[in-house]
């Protein structure tokens, strides 16, 4: 059988999720690291038509769109399920991701962390109004986090799942930026499961270096 491969930048918040799922199955993969102008060339055109990143390829079988994914390295290797069983937690663990892909991604990876991390690197002015507009709406998406986990360790149930995978980016890259003491200070539940997050292997064998 062969190695996965999972085509972007290892920073994209969305490449990592995905890679994330493969580190917490124990499978090995290939990371194929795309830059913008990758992301455009007809090769990768081919793979996602929107020029966008995650893509996926196993065993001649190619995908994009990281939510299917991730689904797909849970259903296609056996250990460690990614999904819960129970019908309320896999309910939450979707209704976690829908968050992410709605509002949270906006918010906290483009509306804070491009901003504050990204943009300076790249010789870009960072657009302070757009920050000042993302912080109460980042807040929203933690307190929701926050509610949606209640009292378990993590965002879907007492073990890790899908959710966390994908929430799991966007809140390593906030904690870098000088929006951080204040609004994690806030959610103090979720910098607690931070740090759980943090302490796993398939976090440290798939962080980005940045």
């Amino acid at each position: 059988m062969a190695r996965p491969i999972v085509y972007g930048p290892a920073g994209s918040t969305y490449v990592w999720s995905a890679r994330l799922a493969l580190a917490e199955k124990g499978v090995a993969h290939d990371l194929v690291t795309l830059d913008f102008e990758g992301m455009k060339a007809p090769e990768h055109l081919a793979r996602h038509p929107w020029g966008k990143v995650p893509a996926f390829e196993h065993d001649g079988f190619s995908l994009y769109e990281t939510q299917a994914i991730m689904r797909y390295v849970d259903e296609a290797f056996p250990s460690a399920p990614l999904q819960p069983i129970d019908l309320h937690q896999f309910s939450r663990m979707n209704q976690v991701m829908g968050i992410v892909d709605s509002y949270a991604w906006s918010a906290i990876a483009f509306g804070i962390a491009f901003q504050r991390l990204v943009a300076p690197r790249l010789g870009m002015k960072t657009d302070e109004e757009a920050v000042a507009k993302s912080v109460p709406r980042a807040n929203i998406c933690l307190a929701e986090f926050e509610r949606i986990a209640g009292d378990d360790e993590f965002l879907a149930g007492e073990r890790v799942s899908l959710a966390d995978l994908m929430v799991a980016p966007l809140l390593y890259y906030l904690a870098k930026t000088p929006e951080a003491p204040a609004t994690l200070a806030e959610h103090p539940k979720m910098q607690a499961w931070l740090k759980r997050i943090e302490s796993r292997q398939s976090f440290q064998v798939t962080t980005p270096k940045f």
